[in-house]
């Protein structure tokens, strides 16, 4: 009998936390603005404004990245987000996003790409790859694909 309390017991509260944990998808929605903070030799930084809706009912938090980076869709190197980003629980917000790529993640056939845009006025930007997303104790990895020409002065 005793046993078979346990076992209920256990069966409640498996149930309670795993309707605590109901997940939908975060939903990337549009990319309303890129822009480029830096552009050199050393590295290459860009900010992007991100629509995303998070429609869950609690905080998400964007805690990593593993991103590819292309220049007149050559891939110059690997990149990742710089800042850890909060998404609010049963949000829809534009959020800004910086994405880095330094020189020592920067393949060997970045710099000519690089110089070869430094001089112009506007340059097609790509960043694909993964973001990863943090709630509680769970961890989940989006795609990420957007090409965007931007001005680089």
């Amino acid at each position: 009998m005793l046993k078979l309390k346990s076992l209920l017991v256990l069966i409640v509260i498996s149930i309670t936390l795993t309707s605590c944990f109901k997940y939908e998808e975060v939903v990337m929605k549009e990319v309303t603005n890129v822009s480029v903070n830096s552009f050199s030799a050393n590295n290459i930084e860009i900010k992007v404004d991100m629509r995303i809706i998070n429609p869950n009912n609690y905080k998400i938090s964007i805690v990593d990245s593993d991103l590819e980076l292309f220049v007149k869709n050559k891939k110059v190197g690997n990149s990742k987000i710089k800042d850890k980003i909060d998404l609010p629980k049963n949000s829809d917000e534009t959020h800004q996003i910086v994405v880095k790529t330094t020189v020592e993640d920067m393949i060997g056939t970045a710099i000519p790409v690089i110089l070869n845009v430094l001089f112009e006025d506007s340059v097609d930007l790509q960043v694909k790859g993964e973001i990863k997303a943090q709630a509680k104790s769970l961890s989940k990895s989006f795609p990420v694909d957007f090409k965007e020409r931007v001005k680089l002065k």
